[in-house]
């Protein structure tokens, strides 16, 4: 078996978080908006877990090619 686990330094690329975020929230507010919810707490969920969710999508590449991996 080759190696399962294989250790590898990453740089965080900060330069979408606010793309990101902003979709996050928007889509939240829309949601909010159409559900009769309070818009305010529904986009503070949803822009958490639009940021959790890309954060586990660049945890789990193992791509050597892409420019997160050293």
């Amino acid at each position: 078996m080759k190696k399962l686990f294989k250790k590898s330094k990453s740089e965080l690329d900060f330069s979408n978080l606010s793309s990101i975020l902003n979709t996050g929230v928007a889509a939240g507010v829309a949601i909010a908006n159409y559900s009769n919810k309070s818009p305010k707490t529904i986009g503070m969920i949803t822009a958490g877990l639009s940021l959790l969710a890309t954060g586990l999508i660049i945890a789990a590449d193992d791509n050597p090619d892409n420019k997160h991996a050293r």
